[in-house]
Parts: structure tokens; sequence; C-alpha cells
């Protein structure tokens, strides 16, 4: 074999080689992202399965909303002889006292709740506000809507969002005040932005307590969309914007 043609040769094998490497080299660094990808999922998973399961402890609703539902059952505030009593769903006309600040309460076998406490308890909603010893501690008892923020999404969501959240309570995809709450969010699908950047389509499942205790499915279903940011290696839900109900 003459020389040129020897090192043709060479130069043929060492391309070809160096062309498997490069194809070996993407392959390797394909199966990497795409393993991290699967990592990233499953992380934004359970941020969005958590952040759906806590959802259900933010007050959303206000007092006036719970009061108007009330009224139509028949339950609240009266006035009987001059002294304001909680008329209760089963007829009953308990006594009502007041906090330090001046926030109604209904006592009710020596416990003391909030008023907007014992409109939820009447109404079959989950109560926010914890049952106190006096009315002195009853108002240190109640978790505001911020507290409830800090207590169970602060560390699922980005500073952004928190400040939104908690500025504007009305932004929550909480419960209303008419018997409903959100029980879970569903993940539709999970799109990658960018390396830092996810979109997730889902469904929250809104339900009643009847239902729950009955297992009777879903009140109704509510399509939204969540933006999640990867902040100092963690994944954080930074956007939630949302449909009508389904």
């Amino acid at each position: 074999m003459n020389s040129p043609r020897l090192v043709r040769l060479v130069g043929i094998g060492i391309v070809l080689l160096l062309v498997v490497a490069a194809g070996g080299y993407s392959l390797y660094r394909a199966r990497v992202a795409s393993s991290r990808d699967k990592v990233d999922a499953n992380a934004i998973r359970q941020v969005v399965g958590e952040f759906g399961a806590r959802l259900r402890n933010i007050p959303t609703y206000p007092l006036h909303d719970l009061e108007d539902l009330a009224a139509k059952e028949g339950i609240g505030v009266r006035t009987i002889n001059g002294i304001k009593v909680f008329h209760t769903k089963d007829g009953r006309d308990l006594e009502m006292s007041t906090t330090s600040d001046g926030s109604d309460c209904v006592v009710d076998h020596g416990e003391v709740m909030l008023l907007k406490s014992a409109l939820q308890w009447q109404l079959n909603l989950p109560i926010t506000g914890e049952i106190a010893s006096s009315a002195e501690d009853a108002s240190e008892q109640y978790l505001s809507t911020k507290q409830a923020v800090d207590a169970n999404l602060k560390e699922l969501i980005t500073g952004r969002l928190y400040q939104t959240f908690v500025q504007d309570p009305a932004t929550i995809p909480g419960r209303s005040a008419y018997g409903e709450w959100p029980d879970e969010i569903r993940i539709d699908s999970i799109q990658k932005v960018d390396d830092t950047s996810y979109s997730v389509s889902a469904t929250i499942i809104f339900v009643t307590s009847v239902q729950t205790a009955r297992d009777r499915g879903t009140t109704w279903n509510k399509a939204v969309t969540l933006a999640l940011k990867k902040v100092n290696g963690t994944w954080l839900i930074d956007d939630v914007t949302g449909g009508p109900k389904a």
C-alpha cells in the first residue's frame, strides 16, 4: 500500500472516530438532559400537589359574604330585649361577647370563637378561626389570610406571588363563602419553557363538606395555569392564572 493511500485511510479513520465520539457525546448529553428534566418534572409535581392540598387552609371569603349566606339559613346575630345573641340552625340563642379590639365573639358552653368562625361552623364550612378559652384570646387565635399564607403557602411560592396573595387575597384560588373549597390540583400537562421555567396546565377540584363526607364527587372544576421558576435550586410557583368554572 502506497504512502498517500495509507495516509488517506488513516485520515478517514480518524474522522470516523471523531464522528462516533461526537455522536456518543451528544447522546450522552441528551440522556443527561432527559434525566434532569424528569427530576425537575417530579419536583414540580410535588410542589403543585402540595400547593393544591394546602389551599383549603386559606380563608379567602369575607365576613359579609358569610353573614349573607347564613341569613338565608336563618342563622346569625339577632337582638333580643336589647341583647345581641347568635341564633344557631338548631334554634339556640347563644351568648355573645367582644374581644379587646371590638370583634364580635360567640360563646358556646364556655368556649369562645370569633363570629366568622361561628358562621363557618354553622354553615358546615371548615373553621379557619380557632376556639379560644376567652374573648381576649380569640382575636389572637384566629388565622388571618396573611398568617394562613405564611403557614401554608409561603415555602411553595416566589416572593413576587407571596406579595400578590397577601396584598390581594382574592387572587388566591381558595375557598368560597358558599360551601365549596379546593380539594386538590390535578395536573394535566407539564411544559418546559427553559432550564429555569416550566408551565403547568392543571385543574382545581372543588368540593363541599357534604360531598367529602359522603364521597359524592365534586362540585365544580376550574382550569388553571401555573408558572414555576427555579429559585436557588428549588422549584417555586410564580404565578397562577385561571379560567371560569368548568
